[in-house]
């Protein structure tokens, strides 16, 4: 895990434009609720409390069906990259000091090679990501 670095600059800015584009749902579904486009130009509208949470829940879970398969498909691919390229010239893919289970190059990091850290550092991320999704998930069914 030490080579696990959190760039937070960069978390910062998606977290930003995740809550940008959260607003931007919210708004589009808050319109979709009023009756007119112009009842909410006209600033005579007004949404119950209840609209507002149910809006920001569906824009939770646009958010969701879009992350969950995104960040699946990072970890597949990256992680068959370490499996392929990454591992050291004279390691196989099922052997016995993975105990025959692919998933242990991930807790392993002795049998990559410098290529194969890197990929194991993003698959790591992507499966940090993907549980933060799953756990969000959650929350909001409950």
């Amino acid at each position: 895990m030490q080579q696990i670095v959190i760039n937070w600059s960069r978390l910062f800015r998606y977290s930003l434009l995740y809550i940008v584009f959260s607003i931007l749902v919210t708004i589009f579904i808050l319109i979709w609720f009023s009756s007119s486009i112009e009842s909410v130009w006209s600033n005579d509208i007004s949404f119950s409390i209840e609209q507002l949470i149910i809006s920001f829940e569906l824009s939770m879970t646009l958010f969701i069906f879009i992350s969950f398969p995104v960040l699946l498909f990072r970890f597949m691919f990256f992680f068959s990259k370490m499996l392929y390229r990454g591992r050291k010239a004279d390691i196989a893919i099922l052997n016995f000091k993975t105990l025959f289970n692919p998933l242990n190059f991930l807790f392993v990091p002795s049998l990559l090679n410098p290529l194969g850290i890197g990929y194991r550092r993003r698959c790591l991320i992507s499966l940090m990501l993907l549980i933060s999704v799953y756990l969000l998930m959650i929350i909001i069914i409950n």
